[in-house]
């Protein structure tokens, strides 16, 4: 069975002899480990201080390369795009591009096509953003975001799309979200919370215009052919939601309802990133429909049988794993993984994924043990 006829059958909701595994993020020091001595390849994984990154297609060496990584960290997905390899929802045309505009030896400053600007540490690493561009209504109104529809963005994606769905891969494209896409890209996140209760209107023109730029490159990527899009929208802290249902309902749902349509209208799928306790949005996700869910992480109070409850039969759960695992004893680990695939079994469709990626002081002895005894234990 191939990569994309399993995940297929996943969701078409048959039984699996394995479960299948999608490691979220892996650190860039750690990914150059795992794959020594050959060498990774510029716009293979996000890496900020190469800047910009072309609409091209990655070529067949770096394809491999990449289908090489994911079938080392059993990852069951392809993301496809420029920098897409490393982390969940990062790379590619439907996110937004950037430019280094300053270097020194520690520090870089990294500016998006929105305008908004970050700087970078790398000793130790730290990501800090001093800019974002829309302040007031009138700065929206002169907000210049690139062309969403441009042929030239999604080239190069539509190439490496077919490639890996002649390889039996199954590929995912990355989009913007629409809550967590404006206070990365074009407001502060304090003051988009406020705006949401305080400035109805302006918050409303601010998921409005990110909306459509994300809805029209949704579309043209799955004109490409993508399997999947996948967005993170974190909708939660470890205690609650980060707003009220009925704001979600008002603000955001509306947009994930067009989002899983036009999707779905291609014969596609959304996968939906969400950290926090979201359990009384869960039937509202189900509402937009959203066929995966992650990280369901146990540390923030979501237990498979409520959300599987709460979201009905059909969405994937994908996650599981507490955001504290790396921390424990080997035998601990061991357990956890037993109990998760054990309840993933038990109300799947399930999919194991960590809960926010594997942390930077993991070494590549503690990975490698981790990914032995998740084959043993989803029975791969």
């Amino acid at each position: 069975m191939t990569q994309r006829e399993q995940m297929q059958a996943l969701l078409a909701g048959e039984s699996l002899p394995v479960t299948p595994q999608w490691v979220m993020a892996v650190p860039m020091a750690l990914a150059r480990e795992l794959v020594a001595p050959a060498p990774l390849f510029q716009g293979f994984l996000e890496s900020p201080e190469d800047g910009a990154y072309p609409f091209s297609s990655l070529g067949e060496p770096l394809l491999t390369k990449a289908r090489e990584f994911m079938e080392l960290i059993d990852r069951c997905a392809f993301p496809v795009g420029w920098g897409a390899a490393q982390a969940f929802g990062h790379g590619g045309p439907g996110e937004f591009n950037k430019t280094v505009i300053q270097q020194e030896a520690n520090r870089f400053v990294v500016e998006y096509e929105t305008g908004a600007r970050k700087e970078v540490r790398i000793k130790p690493w730290n990501v800090h953003t001093f800019y974002l561009p829309v302040d007031s209504p009138e700065n929206l109104e002169a907000l210049s975001l690139p062309n969403a529809a441009e042929p030239k963005r999604y080239a190069g994606f539509r190439q490496d799309v077919a490639w890996a769905k002649a390889k039996g891969l199954w590929t995912v494209g990355w989009v913007n979200g629409f809550f967590s896409g404006v206070h990365y890209f074009l407001r502060d996140y304090a003051e988009f919370l406020m705006d949401l209760l305080a400035e109805p209107e302006f918050a409303a023109a601010l998921v409005d215009r990110l909306g459509q730029w994300n809805l029209e490159a949704v579309r043209q990527m799955c004109e490409a052919g993508v399997d999947c899009i996948g967005l993170c929208d974190d909708l939660g802290s470890e205690q609650s939601l980060l707003f009220s249902p009925e704001l979600y309902r008002e603000f955001f749902l509306p947009w994930h309802q067009k989002l899983c349509h036009l999707v779905h209208s291609y014969g596609a799928v959304v996968h939906l990133h969400s950290h926090g306790c979201i359990l009384p949005l869960l039937p509202d996700l189900a509402k937009a429909g959203f066929d995966i869910l992650n990280p369901l992480d146990p540390n923030e109070n979501m237990p498979f049988d409520q959300v599987r409850e709460l979201l009905g039969p059909k969405t994937v759960l994908c996650g599981g794993i507490n955001k504290y695992f790396f921390e424990w004893p080997q035998q601990e680990q061991r357990e956890h993984l037993r109990q998760v695939v054990a309840q993933g079994r038990r109300h799947g469709p399930h999919i194991l994924m960590d809960s926010g990626g594997i942390p930077d002081n993991v070494s590549l002895e503690q990975f490698r043990t981790f990914l032995e005894m998740s084959r043993e234990i989803r029975g791969q």
